[in-house]
């Protein structure tokens, strides 16, 4: 079995060379479909490395050619989890850097019911995180030729970096402390960051915004 590539990810364009993705294969009992478990599955968080194709660590085999099975996937591969259902991951403080910003996507799909085939199985990934954009605009002091040649730099303040995602459904929650996020500059005094899904209450440094060392905060709740 292949994997279709029809995913983007972090880049906003397509998945690169050396990107890894992780696979559980879950067979069907008859016409229940089984449970995904930490282990002992048809297949256990087998590697796939993106080369312009997906590369898997070793083959794969269906149990017999009649048995379905659900596909789970998610991205980026890591060490066999203890609890699939709690698979702990957290996004960097400074994503500043777009190799730092793209180290902190978190995808995740799965296909349901796939019958036995020699054709690629296609599993859409969704994006889990949210990707927060700030749009810093001229106005009250800054001109766009001024904000251009400034240092500005963007903070989301009191979030949580932490996440532990359920591979069975794709759903997760936040954990741990409260910290900033640093947002990685894009063009047009536009920045983005990708944030754990969470509410944050009202507090006057929501979001700050540098210039030149100089702080400027704005109040606000979010979720």
């Amino acid at each position: 079995c292949g994997i279709t590539p029809i995913a983007t990810r972090a880049t906003d364009s397509g998945f690169e060379t050396n990107d890894r993705i992780g696979l559980y294969v879950v067979n069907y009992n008859g016409d229940t479909p089984g449970t995904l478990l930490s282990g002992g599955n048809h297949v256990d968080n087998m590697q796939f490395t993106y080369n312009g194709t997906w590369t898997p660590s070793t083959a794969i085999y269906w149990k017999d050619d009649s048995t379905p099975a659900d596909f789970y996937c998610y991205y980026p591969y890591g060490n066999d989890p203890t609890d699939v259902s709690a698979l702990p991951f957290e996004v960097m403080a400074d994503q500043s850097t777009e190799a730092n910003y793209k180290a902190c996507d978190f995808m995740w799909g799965k296909a349901t019911n796939v019958s036995p085939t020699e054709q690629a199985v296609q599993i859409k990934l969704n994006h889990l995180f949210s990707c927060a954009v700030v749009k810093v605009a001229a106005g009250n002091g800054f001109t766009d030729e001024a904000l251009a040649a400034s240092d500005v730099q963007v903070k989301l303040n009191h979030a949580m970096r932490k996440a532990a995602i359920n591979l069975n459904d794709g759903s997760l929650s936040p954990q741990g402390e409260t910290g900033s996020v640093t947002f990685l500059r894009g063009t047009d005094n536009e920045f983005k960051a990708l944030v754990i899904p969470q509410n944050i209450s009202s507090t006057a440094d929501f979001i700050t915004v540098t210039i030149d060392g100089e702080d400027f905060n704005m109040e606000k709740d979010f979720n």
